[in-house]
């Protein structure tokens, strides 16, 4: 018995240290390229580590190294990426390193420095803009989804001029970024804001319920996809109101279907749903090209 008691102590002291030699990162940056850059910020002792990878799978070898701890990737919630997202999503959800709804950002440049020096807008930040209706919601597995599907052609949040907004993405390079009125259309759509309000006239509008619809049909050799519906707010001016949605919603189509050919809203699958031959059978890259010649239509109405 005295043995065992003796022996209970040192066991006790070497699991302490186990733990105190794992790290768990919970903020990623990489900047792509030849390889991959890295940076992890460490939740135990809010440490910042680099490494370099010469590809995704790399990425805990590579961070255990440079560290000289053990090194647990499963509590990534946000991703922050500089260049092409694609291979490092792809192997960081299929590895369990991020979990689907964790945050992935793109940013213009480098993302190591960024996590280093705190210029990029925090897990807080992205969620108050999604609850307020400024962003619609990017989860990981939808961004991949996005590139895996559909049109091929994704959205990652990202921070332009001080402004949150979205950034078109394929598997290859950018498109560009979105307007204010077009990731509010966006938003509006997704349905899963909390609050939906904006200036309007000389007051504020605030939207209190949306129903709002997407059909996909084909008319005249093109598609033709039409957003309608109806919404409820409280405004001092509904045909005001009326013009500010539309325009929002005008913007979201226009923005990323027609002029980028993105499928950020399920067009396909509405598509499909119509029984139209051409979405079931063809390439990502022709659906693209379909979204880009079709004609775009929104019918709402406004009710205080």
């Amino acid at each position: 018995m005295k043995k065992l008691l003796l022996l209970l102590p040192a066991l006790l002291l070497t699991a302490c240290t186990d733990i105190r030699t794992r790290l768990s990162p919970d903020l990623l940056a990489a900047d792509t390229g030849n390889g991959l850059r890295l940076a992890a910020h460490t939740t135990q002792d809010d440490a910042l580590i680099t490494a370099y990878a010469a590809a995704p799978e790399l990425l805990p070898d590579a961070l255990q190294t440079a560290s000289g701890s053990e090194i647990a990737p499963g509590h990534i919630s946000m991703l922050l990426i500089c260049g092409n997202p694609c291979a490092l999503l792809e192997t960081a959800l299929q590895k369990q390193w991020l979990p689907p709804s964790g945050a992935v950002v793109s940013l213009p440049e480098s993302a190591c420095d960024a996590l280093g020096s705190g210029a990029f807008p925090s897990p807080g930040q992205l969620s108050a803009a999604e609850e307020t209706g400024q962003l619609p919601r990017r989860p990981a597995d939808t961004v991949l989804g996005d590139l895996k599907s559909g049109s091929g052609i994704t959205a990652l949040h990202t921070e332009e001029n001080g402004r949150l907004t979205l950034s078109l993405w394929d598997a290859e390079r950018q498109y560009g970024t979105l307007s204010a009125d077009a990731c509010r259309g966006l938003a509006l759509l997704d349905s899963r804001w909390k609050s939906f309000a904006f200036a309007c006239g000389e007051g504020v509008c605030t939207v209190r319920r949306s129903r709002l619809h997407i059909s996909v049909a084909e008319r005249d050799g093109r598609l033709c996809v039409t957003v309608s519906g109806s919404i409820t707010a409280e405004t001092d001016d509904p045909a005001a109101a009326e013009q500010c949605l539309h325009a929002m919603l005008t913007a979201a189509l226009h923005e990323t279907a027609r002029d980028a050919g993105a499928d950020l809203l399920f067009l396909r699958e509405y598509a499909v749903r119509g029984r139209i031959a051409e979405a079931v059978h063809c390439e990502p890259a022709e659906w693209a090209g379909l979204l880009r010649a079709a004609e775009y239509r929104v019918s709402i109405s406004v009710h205080a």
